[in-house]
């Protein structure tokens, strides 16, 4: 490991221990042990892990990098079935890989939000249709209608202008 990455390592570490020891402070001034509340320390340090890490896929480069869905749990502050819920309305972007893997890209969240005007887009092209991919390579390519990708016009707050775009895209990827 590189010397940055050891750095890394320390400081996520140094801040985990600080934040874990005051979660299961609080929990024993209520009575209730770390084992009985966080379970296994092997599992918990797996779960939380899988909730913020993202995912490498060769992807990355276009439409990533990738969260789980515990990593939107942890996001949104949502339950694994709502999650489910707005992928399923198209809410939420979702891919799913070749093995069945349900993965969110990262880029779709503005902090403990999905990013404006994005679940309004995504909502415009049917499941069924366009594929979580194929949906994450049009947001995230350069458009010339736009003169930019869907997403970077959405991130400066225009998202009338994408709608406008992505009506026509919709039918266009869909047939």
């Amino acid at each position: 490991m590189t010397a940055r990455t050891e750095d890394y390592v320390a400081a996520a570490t140094r801040r985990f221990r600080d934040r874990l020891r005051s979660v299961i402070a609080e929990h024993e001034r209520s009575g209730s042990g770390p084992d009985t509340v966080l379970g296994d320390p092997a599992d918990f340090a797996d779960r939380a892990i899988e909730a913020a890490a993202t995912i490498p896929s060769p992807w990355d480069e276009i439409a990533g990098p990738f969260v789980r869905s515990e990593g939107v749990q942890a996001r949104l502050g949502i339950s694994r079935q709502a999650v489910a819920a707005k992928a399923a309305r198209r809410r939420l972007l979702r891919v799913v890989t070749s093995d069945g893997v349900h993965l969110y890209p990262l880029w779709q969240f503005d902090g403990r939000s999905v990013l404006a005007g994005l679940a309004d887009v995504i909502a415009l092209f049917p499941e069924a249709a366009v594929d979580g991919w194929t949906l994450a390579g049009w947001l995230r390519t350069t458009d010339p209608d736009l003169g930019a990708s869907p997403y970077d016009v959405l991130v400066h707050g225009e998202a009338e202008r994408v709608l406008g775009v992505a009506r026509g895209a919709a039918l266009d990827l869909a047939s």
